[in-house]
């Protein structure tokens, strides 16, 4: 019998995903020997081709300090990247999707490593030039990520996965799914604090085990 998972619907560029880092890392921790788990990217603004003007800087900054006043998470404000900056979300994802198969034991690694570049170091991780020191600290051959990374298959696949998470019907980031099979539940669709989710969790497991659950179908 397959073990039930959690899929955890993330975008690397979605401040609040940053947010909710530590409790997805106590989630790991607290079950990783009772179900698999699984990463979606899901897709924050993959593709946009805005140009980054003051009224966008000052619209971020404000998200900044929301998930910082909530969850205490360190953000470096000092954020005034380059004129030619885009929040184009589709490059760190794709990153995201070499990494998975290049190192997939470093995946949530490589993107706790993406999160602190962009929010507190306020290094550009659009680049591919940056996304390639990163994947390199952990230890990825530069050449073959710089392959992977430019294959028209990887690409492909990452617009898929973001495809994936639409189905799904998540709309927001973080997102926490449970999966039994052809059964999902949403545990949560936004940031959450660990003491609200576990108990969550509980519950669904104890309802599988004990043969119930209140999932739905999609």
């Amino acid at each position: 019998m397959m073990m039930p998972s959690l899929i955890y619907v993330v975008d690397p560029m979605c401040s609040w995903c940053w947010g909710f880092s530590p409790v997805i890392d106590e989630i790991i921790r607290q079950y990783r020997d009772r179900v698999t788990i699984e990463v979606l990217l899901g897709g924050l603004r993959p593709g946009n081709t805005e140009r980054f003007d003051e009224q966008r800087r000052a619209y971020i900054l404000s998200h900044w300090y929301a998930v910082h006043e909530r969850t205490g998470q360190p953000f470096n404000f000092n954020f005034h990247p380059e004129p030619s900056f885009i929040y184009d979300t589709e490059p760190p994802s794709r990153a995201m999707k070499v990494i998975r198969q290049l190192a997939p034991d470093k995946e949530f690694v490589f993107l706790t490593s993406v999160q602190e570049a962009f929010y507190m170091k306020n290094q550009d991780v659009t680049l591919l030039e940056i996304l390639a020191d990163l994947a390199w600290t952990q230890g990825v051959d530069r050449a073959r990520f710089l392959q992977e990374f430019h294959d028209p298959a990887m690409k492909q696949s990452v617009w898929q996965e973001f495809d994936r998470a639409r189905r799904l019907r998540v709309s927001g980031f973080p997102a926490l799914l449970g999966q039994n099979g052809h059964d999902y539940i949403r545990l949560t669709q936004g940031y959450q604090p660990t003491g609200v989710l576990v108990p969550k969790i509980d519950k669904w497991l104890d309802g599988l085990s004990s043969g119930f659950s209140s999932s739905s179908r999609g």
